[in-house]
């Protein structure tokens, strides 16, 4: 028997009104991120997580401080559209915890992202192909 593969989860999170979301958590179960937004089926959070994966390599991260003095970072994937206003870019993940230094929000970054990689290439690996993530 095999053993299994153990690496970063991606979880579904409830959230407020009936909706989820979802995070990225370690093997050992610290956060790595979360996302930003909330949906209302499993069929639409799925659709999102597998863009996500797909335009992983796409994705910019900015670093700033939060209203507490922590450092936070935030994963923006790049506008697909021409509508105005389309350029003012919301966040797809964020942390899901504040930092004391700037290089371990860095750090945070660099964990979130070889987590996303780590969770595409097990879909790959499993014949999933990202159709259903979670």
């Amino acid at each position: 028997m095999a053993a299994e593969r153990r690496g970063p989860r991606l979880l579904i999170v409830p959230a407020a009104d009936r909706c989820l979301g979802w995070a990225l958590r370690a093997a050992n179960g610290r956060p790595l991120g979360v996302g930003v937004r909330t949906y209302r089926s499993e069929d639409e959070l799925a659709e999102a997580v597998r863009v996500l994966l797909i335009e992983r390599a796409a994705l910019r991260c900015s670093v700033g401080q939060s209203e507490g003095r922590q450092w936070v970072w935030a994963a923006y994937l790049p506008v697909r559209s021409t509508r105005p206003g389309a350029a003012d870019a919301v966040p797809v993940a964020r942390s899901a915890r504040g930092y004391l230094r700037r290089d371990q929000c860095q750090a945070g970054i660099e964990g979130f992202l070889a987590g996303l990689q780590w969770v595409g290439q097990e879909l790959r690996r499993s014949g999933r192909d990202g159709r259903r993530p979670l």
